[in-house]
This record gives structure tokens, sequence and C-alpha cells, in this order.
């Protein structure tokens, strides 16, 4: 007997969920996790304040980046349309346990609000994510040169070192390559640039028409970047600002800018609801392997604050969502 599509992915949403429970409880039982530390410390008025701003801060130049991008690609969209869409995007990823996530809903709306360049403005979804894990990986770099000889005296951490600078440098230069030899290649263009029917060739028309904006829009794509790498740097300020009210300041500040990046990028895996337990898990373990002298600080902690406070910040996400369909589409 067949199972239904939507049979198997809330299977899969459960086995998550299951996954997320099991990691949190590990945390928990090895003290990587304190809530009674959470509960106590995590409610100070200071402590709240700022990162909630960092966090909205972080929102406000996500929907910047997604911004530049759509305009690289001739999208013409007000800035408050697509400031609302990421706030609902994030919502969705953050609170919503359901087998649609953010990104496919604002794919949606993208696609409803500029019907003439749908596949455009889809692909923007896609590179808006390509260039956040870029931009961690970027700034996790920056990091590693910043503390390189604690780094370097960690094997794991050396290990990523050289996997993280493969990806930022060399990443590029195989894109640029590519771009440089493909056009060269007479009978691949020749083949590319024959019209042809069909949905398969309508979306590989699609997708080489963005990549030509992209290449054409190198500014627009560095001001995506850049605001990538800022969105990101005010994450790590949020969990420095934490360990710091709470005492837990046991590692160099400069080596958060080494553990939130890796931690976020272990975030996004999907392997639970909106990584849950396992960013913190990851932080964790990070921290540990960067400290000068081994303490039991639960590192976990502060990510978890930070995430509770993310959860809080998106929550104008679902005002979007609620009123959306009242609003005329730009």
């Amino acid at each position: 007997m067949k199972m239904s599509g939507g049979v198997l992915r809330w299977g899969w949403m459960f086995v998550k969920l299951m996954v997320a429970v099991g990691v949190v409880w590990f945390l928990l039982s090895q003290g990587k996790l304190d809530l009674s530390l959470f509960i106590n410390g995590a409610i100070g008025f200071k402590i709240i304040i700022v990162t909630l701003l960092c966090n909205i801060i972080t929102f406000s130049l996500s929907a910047l980046r997604w911004h530049a991008l759509l305009k690289s690609q001739k999208v013409t969209l007000p800035f408050s349309w697509v400031h609302s869409m990421t706030y609902l995007c994030i919502c969705f990823n953050m609170l919503v346990p359901g087998a649609v996530g953010g990104d496919a809903m604002r794919m949606g709306y993208a696609a409803k609000a500029v019907p003439e360049r749908r596949g455009a403005a889809i692909l923007t979804v896609f590179a808006d994510r390509f260039v956040g894990l870029y931009a961690l990986l970027v700034l996790s770099l920056i990091g590693i040169f910043i503390t390189f000889s604690t780094v370097m005296a960690v094997t794991p951490l050396k290990f990523m070192f050289f996997v993280v600078a493969l990806i930022v440098v060399g990443g590029p230069l195989v894109v640029i390559s590519l771009l440089i030899l493909l056009p060269r290649i007479t009978w691949l263009r020749n083949y590319i640039d024959t019209p042809r029917p069909g949905r398969v060739w309508h979306l590989i028309n699609t997708v080489i028409d963005s990549v030509r904006h992209f290449v054409r829009a190198k500014s627009k794509l560095l001001l995506a970047m850049v605001f990538s790498v800022l969105a990101q740097v005010f994450q790590v300020i949020s969990l420095i600002w934490i360990a710091t009210n709470l005492d837990m300041m046991t590692i160099p500040t400069q080596s958060f800018f080494v553990a939130a990046p890796l931690a976020w990028v272990a975030n996004i895996l999907p392997i639970s609801p909106g990584g849950l337990g396992v960013g913190e898990a990851a932080f964790d373990q990070m921290c540990h392997w960067l400290q000068p002298v081994q303490t039991a600080t639960a590192f976990g902690t502060v990510f978890f604050i930070n995430r509770i406070v993310q959860m809080t910040a998106s929550l104008p996400g679902f005002l979007v969502y609620i009123f959306y369909k009242q609003k005329k589409t730009p």
C-alpha cells in the first residue's frame, strides 16, 4: 500500500521532532544546556532588550539582502513588501512545525506578486539562501584567521578551517572559471540558445537567464553579501551579550566569530525542526574546543536563549500571514 505524500511529510516531521527531543535531553543530561540558568538569568531586562534589538536588525538586514537580489533580477517590489515576506519566512521556519516551510511560502507569494517575472523571483529565494550560507562561511573564516593559533591547536577545528577555506576561496573560483569557459564552447552555447518547447527547457532557460542577470549585477550581489555578513555579525553580538551578562565569557570574545557561524551552519541541517538542539550542541562543542582552560560552562544555554529571542522577534510574521490576503499585491 502506497503512503500519501502528506503522511510521509508529517511522518518525517515527527521523526525530526523526536530527534530534537533526544538532542535536547542529551544536552540537559550532560550539563550543556542549563534551564535553571535560562530561567533565572535570561529574563533580565538588559538581555531581552539588546538581543531582541540585535535580532530585529538581523531580520531587516536579511530583507535588504533579498531586496538587492530581487533588484539584480530586475524584479521590482517595494522594500516594505520584501520586509514583510522576510518576517513571514523566518516566523514559519522557526515556529511552525508543518510540512510547508517559510521559504516555500515566500516563493509562492513572490510568484503571485510578479507573475511576469515569476521564475526569476522564485530563484532569488534560492540565491538568498545560498548567499546567507556563504556569508556564514566567510564570517567563520575571518574568525578563524583572528584566532588562528587556537584553531590550529585543535584537530577538528583545523580540519574545519581547510574545508571552510576551500569552499570560500575555491567556490567562487570554480564559478568564475565556468562563466568564462562555458560560453567559449560554441556547440554548447548554440545548443543552450536554441529555443525548445517543454517545461524542462523553460526551467533551464529561466535559470540561465537569471545567472546572466546576476553576472551583470555584480554590485548588487556584493551588496547582498555585505548585508548578509552584517546580519550575522549582529547575531554574534547577541550571543556575546548574553554570555557576558550571564558571566559565561570563558572564551575570548573573538572566538564567538568562529563558533557561532559554524554552529549556524550545523543548525541549517534538516534533522530537527528549525535545527532545535543541533545548533545548541554544535555551539557548545565549538566553544569548548576554543576554551583556553576547560570548564563546565553550559554554552548551549547561550545559543538556546538567542533562539527563543529570535522566535519572539519573528512573531510579526504571523500578522503578515493573517492580514496579507486582505492587501493588494504590489
